[in-house]
């Protein structure tokens, strides 16, 4: 049985499943039930604050049971809810909270040192200072209900914001094309600020399924990751193609410890041929699903299951075949290697409206073609058919462990820490996949310190400004930079001199 939660039928949800278990988190269960009475409270207790609809609420916390309850609150509101986990330091929330304008900050943990007017939690409501709420934000018959925000070159984060329009064309296309089993349990590791998460929180609700969210600490102890995963019956995982990776170096990750594991579901990052075929010697009747598309694009545009027979003839993977009800151009083709390469246009009323407060941005990236919403991705690509092949970026613009980053994002950042008197990082790639960040640092004349604790401070205040993801793993100083004969900076020396030392 299929409900859409979004067009006001949450109680027949409620009613079906009952006392079935809705979310997992890292601290409790939640029947579907209490979910209810749970949702119903939080969502009395804001319509007293009398918030505008689409006002933007901040939700911050990591796999807690109240941080999905909050969502789901902020959808039934009307409230565009922007999601922000513990791996997120403050000066980069305070940065968010005042692009979006927000007042109000629901958390799952204290937090000190913000400023939000009012902070909401579990037990209840810490009033900071008097606010007068903003009358108006946007709002029409296609509410926001999310503003993810990504990476920005500029060193200003960019805020993705999806309708409930575009949501509902998702959920209808995963619906109809890919027949998940009835009463799924999604196993979910990615944060909520990933685009990634949506799949499994969406779908859950949509599908009356249950979601089992699992924390950064056990996700990084395979034992108790598996554990976990077989104790509430997973049936659908979502996850990078990296993630999986290190599951797999288990022995008790198969179909004999997990046999109620049927379909994995892959975005975020290029999927390599070797793990597919390790996750089909594991688990030999599963279903191995890989996706394509921004977080622009609502989670993925492009989704192809991926069998026995595209494993043995494809050594690259095709990223997604194309829903007939969206459409995918390229534009400036290039005939490279008599492939016909070029960057990848997406069509349809699963695009983004636009990035929150960024018009010149919006002007850039978004457009309308054939009556539709419109988003040039910077990705390039090619086509069999109509079937999908990813090639790379157009930009500097990255994917590590299935985290979009702008490369420049990470340099502005450096460049504000005192001692640095000049900075660049650079990803390393191998297979075609970014495999971790080096950022080559030229110090100020007047730096007294050890190389070691230097190092060790320059960590630390990067730490301030970007999440964890975001930091690169080695950093190296240098005295001077190479430059190529265009007079850039010659990060291919670079890379060489970082892999010679």
């Amino acid at each position: 049985m299929r409900y859409n939660f979004l067009t006001n039928n949450f109680e027949e949800i409620i009613n079906y499943n009952n006392e079935r278990i809705s979310i997992s988190g890292s601290d409790i269960d939640l029947s579907w039930k209490f979910l209810k009475e749970n949702v119903e409270s939080l969502c009395k207790r804001l319509e007293e604050m009398n918030l505008p609809k689409g006002h933007p609420v901040i939700i911050y916390g990591h796999k807690e049971s109240f941080y999905v309850v909050a969502i789901i609150a902020c959808i039934r509101l009307e409230l565009p809810y922007v999601p922000l986990d513990t791996n997120v330091p403050l000066e980069r929330i305070e940065k968010i909270r005042k692009i979006t304008g927000s007042e109000i900050l629901i958390s799952t943990l204290e937090i000190e040192n913000s400023n939000f007017s009012v902070i909401v939690y579990q037990e209840g409501i810490k009033i900071q200072q008097s606010s007068v709420f903003a009358e108006k934000y946007y709002y029409s018959d296609d509410p926001i209900v999310y503003i993810i925000f990504t990476s920005g070159s500029t060193g200003e984060p960019k805020g993705v914001q999806i309708t409930r329009k575009s949501i509902i064309n998702f959920l209808s296309w995963i619906e109809k094309d890919y027949n998940l089993p009835s009463k799924p349990v999604f196993m979910n590791q990615a944060p909520f600020s990933f685009d990634l998460s949506v799949f499994e929180l969406m779908s859950f609700l949509h599908f009356g399924g249950s979601l089992v969210m699992v924390d950064r600490n056990t996700a990084e102890k395979a034992d108790m990751f598996i554990e976990r995963v077989k104790a509430y019956d997973c049936s659908i995982w979502v996850s990078t193609p990296s993630f999986i990776s290190k599951m797999l170096l288990s022995r008790d990750f198969n179909e004999r410890e997990l046999p109620v594991l049927q379909i994995f579901f892959f975005c975020g990052e290029i999927l390599p041929n070797k793990i597919t075929q390790n996750i089909k010697n594991n688990f030999s009747n599963s279903r191995i699903i890989n996706a394509y598309g921004p977080t622009e694009a609502t989670v993925c545009t492009t989704m192809i299951e991926i069998t026995q027979d595209i494993i043995n003839n494809e050594p690259s993977l095709p990223i997604g075949m194309i829903d007939k009800e969206k459409k995918i151009n390229l534009i400036n083709v290039q005939n490279e290697n008599g492939k016909e390469i070029g960057e990848i246009e997406i069509i349809g009323d699963h695009v983004s409206i636009g990035y929150f407060n960024n018009e010149k941005l919006n002007k850039e990236k978004f457009y309308i073609k054939e009556n539709k919403r419109c988003f040039k991705t910077g990705d390039f690509g090619f086509l069999k058919g109509n079937i999908l092949y990813f090639v790379g970026r157009k930009d500097e613009q990255i994917k590590l462990n299935g985290f979009r980053i702008e490369v420049g994002d990470i340099n502005n950042s450096m460049l504000q820490i005192e001692e640095i008197k000049d900075a660049i990082a650079v990803p390393l790639c191998r297979n075609m996949k970014v495999t971790k960040i080096v950022a080559f640092i030229i110090l100020r004349n007047n730096i007294n310190e050890e190389y070691k604790e230097i190092l060790n401070i320059i960590k630390m205040k990067l730490g301030k400004k970007l999440p964890e993801y975001m930091i690169p793993t080695d950093i190296v100083i240098v005295e001077k930079f190479p430059y190529s004969n265009n007079h850039k900076i010659d990060k291919k020396a670079l890379t060489e001199f970082y892999m010679n030392l």
